[in-house]
């Protein structure tokens, strides 16, 4: 992101929050690292409404730069190049999901 973190703002995001009249739930936020005006967070998502990341970081006054996505549910991307697919076979599925 583009602009200055402030951690008491992102502790606020495990409490969930309103933007234009949308309500998003609780979000686990924390604070990577910071390079002149950027920083790199990782954000824990329950629901992932559309455009929830930009909407949220940019009631922060934070500009969205990027966004890297490493874990969908609890199946982690790890090295899964750009673009590609990896099947799950339904044992595992069943598995992970109940």
């Amino acid at each position: 992101v583009h602009g200055k973190v402030e951690e008491s703002a992102l502790a606020g995001l495990r409490e969930g929050l309103a933007v234009d009249g949308v309500f998003y739930g609780a979000i686990e936020a924390t604070l990577d690292r910071e390079q002149g005006s950027n920083a790199w967070l990782t954000l824990g998502l329950r629901e992932g409404k559309n455009r929830e990341v930009r909407n949220i970081l940019g009631s922060l006054g934070l500009d969205v730069t990027r966004l890297i996505r490493i874990s969908y549910g609890p199946f982690q991307l790890d090295d899964l190049p750009e673009g590609h697919v990896l099947e799950i076979k339904g044992r595992v599925l069943r598995d992970q999901l109940g």
